[in-house]
């Protein structure tokens, strides 16, 4: 963290800076967590919501990633992936298959990321014979009930 830059670093290699004015606390998965210490320090009493004093930060290639799973095509978006391997790259590209039903592509972003339980869940969505019925399960595991009804 320079001044008021942000740099994250790929393999020694700086990423493009990003403005910020807080401290870094936390990174994982990709993301830096910073919080507007000053602000805190400044006025206190003034902070109604203590969330809105911490800012999160996504690296490039987590950025990069969810533009190509929304603009390229599903193989295009895995050959990124597989230049930039991350646990958490996987996962994106785990829920853009499972949206599209890709079962394939799905277990196997689920076997890089060691979910042993996401690839029997697979398995058993993938010998379902309906589309309805697969996309419902699938709305499940998101956790979007009100969709999967």
């Amino acid at each position: 963290m320079e001044k008021n830059r942000l740099f994250v670093l790929r393999d020694f290699e700086p990423e493009e800076p990003v403005l910020s004015a807080g401290y870094l606390c936390d990174f994982t998965d990709l993301e830096v967590k910073s919080v507007l210490l000053d602000d805190i320090l400044k006025e206190p009493e003034e902070i109604k919501n203590i969330q809105d004093m911490f800012i999160d930060f996504e690296a490039k290639s987590l950025r990069d990633t969810r533009d190509l799973l929304t603009t390229v095509s599903l193989k295009e978006a895995v050959d990124f992936v597989e230049q930039n391997t991350h646990r958490r790259l996987w996962k994106l590209v785990n829920e853009a298959a499972l949206d599209k039903l890709n079962f394939s592509l799905a277990e196997r972003a689920m076997v890089k990321n060691e979910d042993y339980y996401g690839v029997q869940l697979v398995n058993t969505i993938s010998k379902m014979e309906e589309k309805v019925k697969q996309k419902a399960e699938v709305a499940c595991y998101f956790k979007k009930y009100d969709e999967a009804e």
